[in-house]
């Protein structure tokens, strides 16, 4: 899925440094292309053998034990709350280093395609850069469906809840000086020589090493594209990219009511994001009752299930 040079240096021989972070709002936001695009840098690598290391999310299990762990220490001998502190960002560059120990390039990067547990990323990981992805929901979900099979309602519901954790995050940090960027997969696909520019300085790395050209025809890997017609001919093989290729029109067929539905899902958080609604025309009134029945089946739903995963892949 990930591509790298050869030729480049064992992370074990070099000196650690704390890795790049790529998480994306869900599957299917470009994490993939982000990734490879950033690996053509001489001093950057992907892990290995692990392609998607989903340390953040998993994270509130390191919280968990944190907590116990100090909460003992404090009924015992009265710490203060800088040796929980301390404790955690000792267990996240302990992980950073495993994870980087694997990869190639001076530079890990390192990829998850979820933003769950976001909030806890600078409690483990206070030294390293984080790069959020996001996408265009609608593009987002239509990929979905396309190579997972993966029901747009419960896209809908996904989209939702992953960007509202990505705005509470940022409104959160955005004045703390936190070492994090949002990207926009949209401008990042339409510019990538300005946005790898932008990200080159963020990052502290040589854009006078880097070669734009070969980034600008960097091959596609696992498009949905390739599964519009039958989903098991998804494939990361590398496929040369055409004219033809628009990765920002999947959902140009969308109906009026497909519209209004995601309108009324994921529309306000998504426009938080800078993704603006689509007015979705026709009856208002037959897409407010079809509504009104999508979302009592989602609350049942919801009951039956509490304890309830994203699983996009189903």
């Amino acid at each position: 899925m990930n591509i790298a040079a050869d030729t480049a240096p064992d992370r074990k021989s070099t000196p650690f440094a704390p890795p790049v972070f790529i998480l994306g709002i869900l599957p299917r936001s470009g994490t993939n292309f982000l990734s490879n695009l950033l690996i053509l840098h001489p001093d950057c690598g992907p892990p290995d053998p692990v392609w998607e290391d989903f340390l953040v999310a998993h994270s509130d299990l390191l919280a968990q034990y944190s907590d116990s762990v100090s909460r003992h220490w404090d009924e015992k001998w009265g710490i203060d709350q800088q040796v929980q502190a301390d404790l955690e960002a000792s267990l996240g560059r302990g992980l950073s280093r495993f994870v980087s120990e694997r990869g190639k390039g001076s530079r890990l990067i390192t990829k998850t395609p979820s933003v769950d547990n976001l909030d806890l990323f600078f409690r483990f990981f206070p030294d390293a850069h984080l790069l959020i992805l996001v996408r265009d929901g609608r593009a987002i979900t239509e990929s979905a469906w396309r190579s997972f099979g993966a029901r747009r309602e419960t896209t809908f519901h996904a989209l939702a809840s992953a960007a509202g954790v990505i705005n509470r995050f940022d409104q959160h940090n955005r004045e703390t000086g936190a070492r994090y960027k949002i990207i926009r997969y949209e401008e990042l696909w339409k510019h990538p020589e300005t946005q790898m520019q932008q990200l080159f300085a963020f990052l502290g790395l040589n854009p006078d090493v880097y070669d734009f050209d070969q980034a600008r025809d960097l091959p596609v890997r696992g498009s949905s594209e390739l599964a519009k017609d039958d989903r098991k001919a998804l494939h990361w093989d590398p496929v040369e990219k055409n004219e033809e290729f628009d990765p920002m029109s999947r959902f140009s067929h969308w109906g009026a009511f497909r519209h209004y539905r995601y309108n009324r899902t994921a529309g306000r958080e998504m426009e938080a994001l800078g993704y603006p609604r689509i007015e979705a025309g026709g009856p208002t009134w037959l897409w407010r009752a079809c509504s009104l029945i999508l979302d009592t089946r989602w609350m049942l739903m919801r009951l039956a299930r509490p304890v309830f995963k994203w699983n996009l892949h189903r």
